[in-house]
Order: structure tokens, then sequence, then C-alpha cells
């Protein structure tokens, strides 16, 4: 039987105790959203007043988040000062929202009416 030291089992209380409460590893970083991504999900969280299991329920679900970021890209578009519809007539024409708000209103009127009849959707 030895009972020299390097021949023992390096065993102490503190390294059992870790072995059994392994330290916590860091937690992966969160993904970065986008500012669309997160007015959607800040809009959730305000309509939800925050709750834990409602947002937890928003990061799980794919419907939830294409609905949130509907109504955030309407928000965002109605900081602009331009109207959703409008906004689809001034991609059509290649403006920004500075020109189109910069236009009369009587040619924003003709250019809704070109646009609308283009689509198929003027009566």
């Amino acid at each position: 039987m030895t009972t020299h030291r390097t021949h023992a089992l390096p065993w102490t209380f503190r390294q059992f105790v870790a072995d059994l409460f392994p330290a916590r590893r860091p937690t992966p970083a969160a993904p970065v959203l986008s500012g669309r991504e997160a007015t959607a999900r800040h809009l959730y969280g305000e309509a939800c007043q925050w709750s834990r299991l409602d947002m937890a329920e928003y990061d799980t679900k794919p419907y939830l988040q294409e609905a949130w970021l509907a109504e955030a890209d309407r928000r965002i578009a109605g900081g602009r000062g331009v109207d959703i519809p409008d906004l689809l007539v001034l991609r059509w024409y290649g403006y920004t929202p500075a020109e189109w708000n910069a236009l009369p209103a009587l040619v924003q009127v003709d250019k809704r009416e070109v646009f609308f009849q283009a689509q198929g959707l003027a009566s």
C-alpha cells in the first residue's frame, strides 16, 4: 500500500463540489436584429405589456413576427409622411419620399390614377 502523495488520487472536497455543480458557461451572444425587426418586437412588447410568456411566444412564432413586421413597416412608413398606398406609387415611379412630398397634389393624384390603372385596380 502506497501512502505517498504522488500516487494518491487528487481528490479534494472543492474538486468534488466543482464536479457536482459545473461552472456556468457563457450564453451565446443574442442575434442582432435589424431596425425593422427591433421595431416590430418593441411594438409587440408594448402591446402585451412586456409579458415574458408572450415575448417568448413571439420569439418562437414566425406568424406573429410577420404580422408585427407588417405593423412596423406601416409605422416606419407613416413616420416619413407618406401613406402605404403612396409608397407603392412612388416606388413604381422611382421617387424618394422627399421627392414625392415635393410634388404638387394634382400631380400626385394623376400619378396615383396611372399607377392604379396600370395595376388593373381602377374602376
